[in-house]
């Protein structure tokens, strides 16, 4: 994809890719929440007629300057070249990927976050097996605050890839930030495989069975099952030869597990590899880990 035809593709279409949508519109103008000014509830303004964008910082961009802005925000490689790719990956679509409607949830304000060491989190994280030095490797403590009710909460935090978190506590599943994948890499560069996880737990349980503190290939956890239309941006023409799904014995698991298979059917050169007959019989893979767990102790 050059930059002309890169410039032409609706800035609107690709941030809804990213799950980012319109605060309110007025007439041929959107208007959004900044993703790079979220502390001064900045507003990022999209013109859909001439597919410019504007903010506090830029007066008139392109959807490729937008894309540098962004890569740079998520510590990426943010040259012109590295954004036309994103584009062209983004551009791939879902293929048929299924994906369920995010639910409605309150709106999360992270107050700040610190090392973990609360100990309500800590008791859960034993409870489910998880060793506090593998969890302090991934997590954090987040301290958010519930917009809507103004009460606040601990949970565990990991980090997702449009620069919020995903949450978790024993009791409820939050984000900061629009639901969005975590991308992990591996202790390999550019490794040959990928996995793709539902939940950190699921991710944190197989590095504890496998007693590793990280894999050699790359890594994707979805969160909830609406991001699962973000995967093919991470895989498309990467150079991946296998994708290795670790997801849910359970109707959404299974369709996920098929329609990634038939995405990997339009790719050259990568496989899909299910882990489920390691975890046969039980809900996932964590539900797995637990249970062997134990048995052992």
């Amino acid at each position: 994809m050059d930059l002309e035809h890169a410039n032409t593709i609706p800035i609107s279409e690709i941030l809804g890719k990213l799950d980012l949508q319109p605060l309110r519109r007025e007439g041929a103008v959107l208007y959004y929440s900044s993703l790079w000014g979220r502390k001064r509830q900045a507003t990022l303004t999209v013109h859909t007629i001439t597919n410019r964008w504007s903010d506090l910082h830029t007066q008139d961009g392109t959807l490729v300057e937008w894309v540098v802005h962004y890569l740079r925000f998520r510590g990426e490689a943010h040259t012109e070249r590295d954004a036309l790719r994103w584009i062209t990956n983004m551009s791939v679509g879902s293929l048929g990927l299924v994906a369920t409607p995010p639910a409605q949830q309150p709106k999360v304000d992270l107050r700040h976050k610190k090392t973990l060491q609360y100990p309500g989190l800590l008791h859960y994280l034993h409870r489910e097996g998880i060793a506090l030095p593998l969890a302090r490797q991934y997590l954090k403590e987040i301290h958010a605050r519930n917009r809507q009710t103004g009460k606040d909460f601990i949970a565990l935090g990991l980090p997702t890839v449009d620069g919020g978190f995903a949450l978790r506590t024993a009791y409820l599943k939050r984000s900061i930030g629009q639901p969005a994948i975590s991308f992990i890499r591996g202790r390999m560069p550019k490794p040959k495989g990928i996995h793709l996880f539902k939940e950190v737990l699921d991710f944190l349980s197989v590095l504890s069975h496998l007693d590793h503190t990280t894999l050699d290939e790359d890594v994707i956890i979805l969160h909830d099952w609406c991001c699962l239309v973000q995967v093919p941006a991470y895989i498309h023409q990467y150079g991946y030869q296998t994708l290795y799904t670790w997801l849910d014995h359970t109707e959404q698991g299974d369709q996920a597990t098929a329609s990634v298979g038939q995405f990997l059917q339009t790719e050259v050169g990568i496989r899909h590899q299910p882990m489920n007959k390691l975890y046969a019989g039980y809900h996932s893979v964590h539900d797995w880990y637990r249970h062997v767990h134990r048995l052992a102790v």
